[in-house]
């Protein structure tokens, strides 16, 4: 009966040989977490098919280099574990990260990298008057504000030039009204003197303070009067006003993207930070690595120097030695 059982191999006497579950109660650290010196339940059918192909593939033969290669199949796993162990941790504070990008903390608690991708949006918010929530939700919102103000500038350029405000669209007519409104009211020119050149009626009560306050809309009908009457208090000086008008339309344009690219940086740098653990977390699981690393590779020596003796080879096995951290 002993004899039987000893010549029995594969899978059965792999079973035999995991090592043993211990008392819960007496090692809990022990069999709980990264750590864990023995296989858990769940682990066991893919351990045994993993301890069978690291025997075949050494051509272990005999108790003790089966032994010596399960125990290198055992420090492979422990290492596989640390790797999941890792990508498990670094996924959960990439979420836990991005939840802080999408505002869903409060901004003091952020870390560094996520409260600079925060004031950065901040700072959109208040060059392009969208909100924070908007600028999250739509990261190309700030781009089109960009571009609206390029296309702003062309505008103003070609006015500049000597263009006609005939056939001035919405979206024209903000940045060229807004130039022409404020460099007539430069040039102590009232409010309703501008109301009546873009109506061409009296105004009515209300509407010039509006226009000195800088709280008029403008619309596009009302451009190409407006622009008569800049074009007749500037004289010469009404091109070049325009130009520096476009030209601080190109700087926001500018200012913007500047701004896009800062917060993109500072939103990558947060997911990159938040992959990495601490510092003291980091030098345990090394530390951990390192140690399996040493049984591993101590385990895969011993084994080659027993299948040498088995096969005759004379001369001691090559020489070998695995340095610690500390390079011992």
């Amino acid at each position: 009966m002993t004899g039987e059982t000893t010549k029995q191999t594969g899978h059965a006497q792999v079973g035999e040989l995991l090592p043993p579950e211990p008392d819960k109660r007496a090692l809990n650290g022990v069999t709980h977490g990264m750590t864990a010196q023995h296989v858990p339940p769940d682990e066991r059918e893919g351990y045994a098919q993993h301890v069978e192909q690291v025997r075949t593939a050494s051509g272990a033969q005999g108790y003790l280099e089966q032994r010596l290669a399960d125990r290198a199949a055992l420090a492979l796993w422990r290492l596989d574990r640390v790797a999941r162990y890792e990508a498990a941790q670094s996924s959960t504070k990439r979420r836990e990260a991005a939840q802080q990008l999408a505002g869903e903390t409060n901004p003091f608690l952020l870390g560094s990298a996520a409260k600079q991708a925060h004031d950065a949006l901040q700072t959109l918010s208040r060059l392009t008057g969208e909100t924070l929530d908007t600028l999250r939700s739509d990261p190309q919102a700030a781009e089109h504000c960009a571009q609206d103000y390029e296309a702003g500038a062309a505008y103003l350029e070609r006015i500049a030039a000597g263009g006609s405000a005939e056939g001035c669209t919405v979206n024209q007519a903000y940045p060229l009204g807004e130039a022409l409104g404020a460099a007539l009211r430069g040039v102590r020119v009232s409010g309703a003197q501008i109301v009546r050149a873009m109506t061409g009626r009296a105004p009515k009560r209300g509407e010039g303070a509006s226009v000195e306050d800088e709280e008029w809309n403008y619309e596009p009908e009302e451009m190409p009067g407006l622009l008569t009457l800049y074009r007749e208090r500037l004289g010469e000086s009404a091109g070049r006003i325009l130009d520096g008008d476009a030209a601080r339309e190109r700087q926001k344009a500018a200012q913007v993207r500047a701004v896009i690219r800062e917060a993109l940086s500072a939103q990558a740098d947060a997911l990159a930070l938040a992959a990495l653990p601490s510092e003291k977390e980091l030098e345990k699981v090394t530390r951990y690595e390192a140690h399996l690393e040493r049984v591993l590779y101590r385990a895969l020596h011993d084994l080659e120097a027993a299948r040498d003796a088995r096969a005759g080879r004379a001369g001691p096995p090559p020489l070998r030695g695995v340095l610690d951290e500390r390079g011992e």
